[in-house]
């Protein structure tokens, strides 16, 4: 059997071909699957991660049709919202309706640029200039925001020599990144004379509360409108990502900004019959080990669960190491052969968890295991992080990043 240090090393070759491969598919990415589903998993018994391409296309159509068709600037961060950047970013890349990726890290960027997208790469935070000029040369568009960023901006584009691109982030009241929107217009105008570079896109982000997020959207009007009217071209405006995409439709603008939504994620309960969005990945390991534990023997550390008649368990290679969080024992289920098992007390621990299969043995070493996303609304993710207490977006974005990513 092969290691789960090899096995891991092997994945994220393997991870990388595919998101090269996947940069040239059609736009149909259930099409691409079929050709790049990596071998191995099934001899194997680490835990992987299946992306659905299917469901992906699906938010993508309700993403543009709630945008009323306006183009959609993906954002990709946190490493692709723990499913893998050089996986999704490339998939996302492949619809007509995304205009292009925006990220977080430089990393980020290079790695999606790397793996072989072409549309517009946006950098959503300040970033060294030695970054910068890195960035540049692989055609990604920085923002800015700082008080210096005109000799800034000047210095990168002698050593890139070309004019930089850049979209201007102003900060409208959520006071963490961005131009502060009082002393923005001067600022604006005075990057607008520069030659050294090229405006491309203005944006800013929202606090997601409805009523100042009303307030903040006054208030980037108010500055947009006043530096077009001295002649400025902004470029594209845009603003929303999924909280405001489905609250607040006067903030579509240009274009939209969403992340979530693109991988089934619903920013309130009360809007999920505006859209029909689906549940994109799939955490999955096959069953390491079943054995029946006699009346008071335990399993796991501090003997947290003790049979008190026969029962079996399995043994599921898959821990909070891995982002299967440590609060599912004994709040969540997995999905076997179709049947519903439950997580044992103080089942969970750094690479393995134990699950209660019962009288019978129902479970055989090699079975898939679904902990998260299968089609049993106990293992769907929003219930999962419910049990967990967690929100969705939290546990999903603590997948390792070695966890084996597959297109399906």
């Amino acid at each position: 059997m092969i290691s789960r240090r090899r096995f891991l090393a092997t994945s994220v070759v393997l991870a990388g071909a595919e998101s090269a491969a996947l940069a040239f598919a059609p736009p149909n990415p259930s099409q691409a699957a079929v050709r790049l589903r990596p071998g191995g998993h099934e001899s194997g018994y680490d835990p992987w991660l299946e992306v659905d391409g299917t469901a992906v296309a699906n938010n993508v159509r309700e993403v543009a049709r709630l945008a009323g068709g306006r183009p959609i600037l993906a954002v990709v961060k946190n490493n692709g919202y723990g499913l893998g950047d050089t996986l999704v970013g490339p998939l996302l890349a492949s619809f007509p309706e995304i205009h292009g990726i925006a990220c977080v890290r430089p990393s980020e960027a290079l790695a999606i640029r790397k793996a072989g997208v072409q549309k517009p790469i946006l950098i959503m935070s300040e970033v060294g200039e030695e970054e910068a000029v890195e960035l540049v040369a692989n055609r990604v568009t920085l923002s800015c925001w700082l008080d210096d960023s005109r000799a800034r901006l000047e210095r990168i584009a002698k050593r890139a020599r070309k004019p930089v691109a850049v979209h201007l982030f102003l900060d409208t009241g959520l006071n963490r990144e961005g131009m502060p929107y009082r002393r923005a217009l001067p600022w604006i105008e005075d990057l607008a004379r520069q030659r050294t570079l090229r405006i491309e896109g203005t944006y800013h982000m929202f606090v997601h509360e409805v009523e100042f997020d009303r307030v903040q959207h006054g208030r980037f009007l108010e500055i947009t409108e006043a530096a077009r009217s001295r002649g400025v071209k902004l470029g594209t405006l845009h603003a929303a990502p999924s909280f405001e995409l489905f609250y607040l439709p006067e903030s579509h603008l240009d274009m939209v900004r969403v992340a979530n939504a693109l991988f089934g994620n619903y920013p309130g309960t009360d809007v999920r019959g505006h859209a029909s969005l689906k549940p994109v990945f799939r955490l999955k390991a096959r069953v390491a080990r079943v054995e029946q534990l006699q009346s008071g023997e335990s399993a796991g550390f501090r003997r947290a669960f003790v049979a008190d008649s026969p029962t079996w368990v399995a043994l599921l290679p898959i821990g909070h190491t891995d982002g299967y969080p440590i609060t599912a024992a004994g709040t969540c289920q997995v999905q076997i052969n179709g049947r519903l098992y439950p997580v044992v007390r103080g089942g969970v621990a750094s690479a393995h968890t134990i699950v209660k299969i019962g009288v019978d043995k129902q479970v055989n070493v090699g079975d898939t295991a679904t902990l998260i996303g299968g089609d049993a609304l106990e293992v769907d993710p929003v219930t999962v992080a419910a049990n967990v207490g967690l929100a969705l977006q939290q546990m999903i974005t603590k997948f390792n990043a070695l966890l084996p990513r597959r297109l399906t």
